[in-house]
């Protein structure tokens, strides 16, 4: 069961020929502190907080800030996901400025971005949606999609992640459905799809790299390769299956510029299907507004966009590389309160913690009821802190909420019901 898991952290750590080298391996340290608490979110982000950097090189930072930016998205922490990424081009800051390119409003409509794949949907067999593995407002668009999926026909939803062959019979995750599940808006995508109907497909590959080759994209293709073979083996069951596949970053590309043949390439090759495919990760947002692309800092700087939206240019969704469709994400830096994505567009409630008291500094975590704890993923939770609304976002249901200190140690526990 920890197969993906592995896979994950050596994908990160791998990344950076110089951070293979870096001692002690922060994702080690990080899962090892999940893997003794796996309810304590907190747990690995404090153990990686503690690591000695005083003498890291750039290779050994990135390595760490990977890790970092992985389990903060899991806690939920947004602004500091951000923060500690974009640390890693701090380098290449020195002498970057902000680009806004206002010709692109002139030139495009922008419309709701879920309307517009939704419609799509019906006349595609086969749609692939990336993600940046830390953005947790990705996960938040795909659950808005989920319904009108159905509706279009899809049966199938394809997780990268995803390593628990039994989820569709248990019905929700826990902290062996895979690695990213463990953010809790992933967990509520799972919950979500199958609610819905859906049935959840796990495409990556059991087996390993064989390592015959020196070629540099060797394990790549090796992996992409399989992943796609096992795409196809749903449609050799049910030929006239229609599949959503959700993907960390290039598995969608349709092409390459950089000799790594891509899941979705070779899924063409194999089945003869022009898959759709979506890019989420390219106009999301950054804390240093040089980091935006000069499009996404018009859209929202001059279009001022409030949800996510594609660009239609004669009717034709704009996109970058090897993808048929972009889509441009708000910024949710800007809301005063909590970022809105939590809320799943209106889909999930409110619920105001001053109710059971809750104290600035304190991790509050939101668990259905109905699930067994151990290795439970929260449906949602956050830590406290002096200003700005302190809510946690739910479905109908019935919730165990847990108030932890600092350190994730429980002080109190709260049977609640939201209707």
């Amino acid at each position: 069961m920890k197969r993906i898991t592995l896979i994950a952290i050596f994908i990160f750590v791998c990344k950076c020929l110089i951070a293979q080298t870096a001692k002690p391996n922060p994702f080690a340290i990080a899962s090892k502190a999940s893997e003794k608490a796996p309810e304590n979110y907190l747990a690995p982000v404090i153990a990686l907080q503690a690591i000695n950097l005083k003498d890291a090189d750039r290779g050994a930072l990135d390595t760490w800030y990977q890790a970092l930016i992985t389990y903060q998205s899991f806690l939920g922490d947004y602004k500091n996901v951000l923060f500690y990424n974009d640390k890693r081009y701090e380098y290449e800051l020195a002498h970057q400025k902000t680009q806004i390119d206002t010709a692109f409003i002139k030139g495009h409509e922008f419309i709701k971005a879920a309307d517009y794949l939704i419609l799509k949907a019906k006349t595609e067999q086969v749609m692939m949606i990336n993600e940046a593995h830390h953005i947790a407002y990705h996960r938040a668009f795909v659950i808005s999609l989920l319904k009108g999926f159905y509706n279009a026909g899809y049966r199938y939803l394809a997780i990268e992640t995803l390593e628990d062959s039994l989820i569709n019979q248990k019905k929700y995750p826990d902290g062996e459905t895979g690695f990213y599940t463990r953010e809790p808006l992933f967990g509520e995508l799972i919950r979500e799809a199958l609610k819905i109907g859906l049935k959840l497909i796990v495409y990556e590959p059991e087996q390993e790299c064989d390592n015959k080759s020196s070629d540099p994209n060797y394990c790549s293709n090796f992996r992409d390769s399989l992943m796609a073979v096992n795409l196809k083996n749903i449609l050799q069951k049910d030929p006239n299956a229609k599949i959503l596949v959700y993907a960390g970053y290039d598995h969608i590309y349709e092409d390459n510029d950089d000799g790594w043949i891509k899941m979705a390439q070779n899924f063409k090759r194999l089945t003869g299907i022009d898959p759709f495919t979506v890019d989420l990760v390219k106009q999301t947002e950054h804390l240093l507004a040089q980091l935006n692309t000069k499009e996404f800092n018009a859209v929202n700087r001059i279009a001022h966009i409030k949800e996510p939206v594609v660009a239609l240019q004669n009717s034709k969704p704009w996109h970058g590389d090897f993808v048929d469709a972009t889509v441009f994400f708000p910024e949710y830096l800007k809301e005063t309160a909590r970022p809105s994505f939590y809320s799943l567009g209106g889909l999930r409630k409110p619920y105001n913690l001053t109710i059971i008291g809750v104290k600035p500094g304190q991790f509050v975590q939101a668990y259905y009821s109905a699930e067994k704890p151990g290795k439970r993923i929260p449906a949602d939770q956050m830590i406290t802190s002096n200003t700005g609304s302190q809510l946690l976002y739910m479905f109908n249901g019935g919730y165990e909420i847990e108030v932890k200190d600092k350190n994730g140690t429980l002080l109190k526990k709260k049977t609640v019901f939201i209707k």
